[in-house]
């Protein structure tokens, strides 16, 4: 398998965690905030899409010959450095590796309201993201 086989397998598995926070995203912040199973759902789906992204963004850079990045954050602007996504949008996404980083390193200091509010803003950038890749590479026409 090549590497970018291996990178569109990848993304086929972020499309799913991707549809996984889109159906479980019509919930309100009130239900949100009185059911653990929805926020540990929202927020594992959440941090394993941020994961799986950067995780791609390293095997692109792997297959320009370059080293891994140096930090989530980074892999975004990295990879827009090579031309695969444009930097304005780089620049929009990076930051998501933030809540990510929130909810692995400091998750008793979780605000709800922002990991609630936030869920919008993950599914749109992602979902660009996921089309930018796939334009990238070809993975599906």
């Amino acid at each position: 398998m090549s590497e970018s086989d291996r990178i569109c397998a990848k993304l086929d598995k972020l499309y799913d965690y991707y549809e996984e926070l889109k159906n479980i995203s019509t919930i309100s912040l009130e239900e949100y905030n009185h059911n653990i199973l929805y926020r540990r759902a929202i927020e594992r789906t959440m941090q394993l899409i941020v994961e799986c992204a950067t995780d791609m963004n390293n095997m692109l850079l792997k297959m320009h010959g370059q080293r891994g990045s140096t930090d989530y954050f980074n892999s975004f602007i990295d990879i827009a450095e090579l031309n695969i996504i444009p930097t304005n949008f780089a620049l929009k996404i990076a930051p998501s590796t933030g809540l990510r980083n929130i909810l692995v390193h400091e998750y008793e200091d979780i605000n709800d309201e922002i990991v609630y509010h936030s869920i919008g803003t993950c599914l749109e950038y992602y979902l660009e993201y996921m089309d930018l890749i796939n334009q990238y590479l070809k993975c599906t026409e």
